[in-house]
């Protein structure tokens, strides 16, 4: 995987894993339900171990597609389920725009990041060097929407600069903390950056420059100055990612669903919306290209997981996947999906990427 990533040559494509992709199977395999997993550092790592032989992925990651984690640790009460990730129920700023009402996260005590932490030094010392471990860390822009409710935030953006600068202030030098303490355990080969909510359809290009951006890049600094050899994924699986702010960034990959679809209508006359997730339509990926700007950037993705995955058959994802990989032969490059599988996906579509993969460059 990390040679794939770095450009340098492999006997075959790899595949990554997102999340907990295809979780029905690895639970059941594991016989036992989500909450229970969620809650054990040994059964987070177990179920890692547990997809990585079911589907035959190159990397796990830790923790799931749960965007809680940081929210909780600032004071967000959340309600636990038994088969889908931990929801947050009441948010610390959601009636009150009050900063001393966030809790300071301390890694080590606060909400589920010690979890976290044990778990991917579990999952190092069960997979060794078998596996490259990816470690989720979710952007400011998503904790503070968390914390104060997306609507409330947008509305902020205008009516209160001020404050949001400040909230943003005070998530960012949080999380940086999280950050740190997960790069402090010396098991992540790289840190996934989560920012979909990063999007075209959400937000202004002039509050990007101004709120989201800025932030984001202080997180990559902190990962880049701390670890520098940990690879840096940003993760935008919205369906308008700004991509070309993205392609700005301190990073080392980019994992998504749809790239800068703009510039592929307007370049290619294509119509990545209308096409993506058919089976067998999308064939020659513009998005998987090498990067426009000329950076050496890997790709991670992007077979469709909403659709593709969960309601075409083994033959037709095998397909999609190929279509992937000859068309980022000329690119560093990872199969994957455009997010997390889903929970109920046919377990013969997700081993059908395998299978795509062990057929070759």
């Amino acid at each position: 995987m990390r040679c794939a990533l770095r450009g340098e040559p492999t006997d075959r494509p790899a595949l990554a894993y997102l999340f907990l992709g295809g979780a029905q199977h690895v639970l059941g395999s594991m016989g036992s339900r989500m909450n229970p997993v969620y809650y054990d550092a040994h059964q987070i790592a177990d179920a890692q171990m547990v997809a990585a032989e079911l589907f035959e992925h190159d990397s796990g990651m830790i923790p799931w597609g749960c965007l809680t984690v940081e929210a909780e640790a600032f004071g967000c009460e959340i309600e636990v389920l038994d088969d889908y990730y931990p929801q947050v129920v009441a948010r610390p700023l959601e009636n009150e725009p009050d900063l001393d009402r966030l809790r300071d996260p301390d890694p080590s005590s606060s909400g589920r990041m010690p979890l976290v932490l044990d778990a991917l030094t579990r999952l190092r010392e069960r997979a060794g060097d078998d596996l490259f471990i990816t470690a989720m860390v979710v952007s400011p822009f998503l904790v503070a929407a968390e914390l104060r409710g997306m609507t409330e935030l947008m509305m902020d953006f205008i009516r209160d600069p001020p404050f949001v600068e400040a909230l943003f202030d005070r998530v960012t030098e949080g999380t940086q903390r999280y950050l740190k303490a997960i790069l402090q355990t010396g098991a992540c080969d790289a840190v996934l950056f989560e920012n979909a909510g990063a999007s075209r359809d959400m937000i202004g290009p002039h509050h990007v420059a101004q709120y989201i951006s800025p932030y984001h890049k202080r997180l990559l600094s902190t990962a880049r100055r701390e670890a520098p050899d940990t690879l840096l994924i940003e993760h935008n699986c919205s369906n308008t990612p700004y991509f070309d702010e993205i392609l700005k960034f301190d990073i080392d990959a980019v994992s998504f669903a749809y790239a800068d679809v703009r510039a592929i209508q307007s370049d290619h006359d294509w119509d990545c919306h209308a096409f993506h997730t058919r089976a067998n339509v999308c064939r020659n990926r513009y998005c998987l290209r090498p990067a426009p700007n000329g950076r050496e950037i890997a790709w991670i993705g992007n077979v469709d997981h909403s659709q593709v995955l969960l309601n075409a058959d083994s033959d037709d994802v095998f397909r999609e996947a190929r279509a992937c990989i000859e068309s980022a032969r000329r690119s560093r490059f990872a199969l994957s999906t455009g997010c997390e599988i889903p929970f109920k996906a046919p377990i013969e579509n997700i081993r059908a990427l395998a299978r795509a993969a062990r057929a070759g460059h």
